[in-house]
């Protein structure tokens, strides 16, 4: 016991009360210091842990919109080289390949194929079965010249009904010509739309490189002209480029 407090009980009884009470009451005071204390500390664990799960949640939010801006900025990219409707290379992509297959053709002395195809009939599939219809059948024919090709093969859209394929390391001219023939024979196979059965040729025009052009846009436009003189002789067949006279 306090010596203090023991002296008191055997002297001033007043004294000794007054003690008491200031000691009860520093201990109370203690015991509520201590307990805000306790309160104080839960309260800063507490606003902790929710500062924690605002920030799990932040970092959560923040990565999330970086992965889809990831997908925009992919999407945007993959738009630029290809074409939405059928997948496919678009212009711009097929040229870029274009230009490094005849590289790679150069220096392994190989040649190069040029298809250029335009389907026949595909207006009066528009004009009857309606746009949609059209488009399914755009999906198709271009599915179908994939399984035609090889994949170090490019098939491409230029727009509309047109389509042209880049045929890799290609011994000789005859090659080309045997694609050009499965081309035909698959697109005559008619086509499910819209619970009918659609029918489509093709007309084709072949140009090799570098037997017809070392120059890349002479090599297209020869082949784009040798599809037209299909189409006015007839079409659903294939033509070689031939140099005028």
């Amino acid at each position: 016991m306090d010596q203090e407090v023991v002296n008191l009980m055997t002297g001033n009884t007043k004294e000794f009360q007054r003690l008491l009470l200031e000691k009860s009451l520093a201990m109370r005071a203690q015991a509520y210091q201590a307990q805000i204390k306790a309160k104080l500390l839960t309260q800063a664990i507490m606003q902790i842990e929710i500062s924690k799960k605002n920030l799990q949640t932040l970092n959560t939010t923040l990565a999330n919109e970086i992965a889809a801006r990831k997908k925009v900025e992919e999407k945007i990219r993959y738009l630029a080289g290809h074409d939405e409707l059928t997948e496919l290379p678009n212009r711009a992509l097929f040229n870029d390949r274009l230009e490094n297959a005849r590289s790679l053709a150069i220096r392994n002395k190989k040649k190069l194929g040029i298809l250029f195809i335009d389907l026949d009939g595909f207006k009066d599939i528009n004009d009857t079965l309606g746009h949609k219809a059209g488009d399914q059948l755009l999906q198709v024919v271009a599915q179908r010249l994939l399984t035609l090709v090889r994949q170090s093969d490019t098939v491409a859209r230029m727009g509309g009904d047109e389509f042209i394929i880049l045929l890799n390391n290609v011994e000789t001219g005859t090659d080309t010509e045997l694609v050009a023939k499965k081309i035909l024979e698959t697109l005559a196979q008619p086509i499910p739309l819209a619970g009918k059965m659609g029918l489509v040729g093709c007309s084709i025009g072949i140009s090799i490189f570098p037997e017809h052009s070392r120059d890349l846009e002479k090599l297209i436009s020869y082949a784009d002209a040798a599809m037209y003189s299909v189409k006015r002789s007839g079409k659903n067949r294939y033509a070689v480029y031939k140099a005028p006279g």
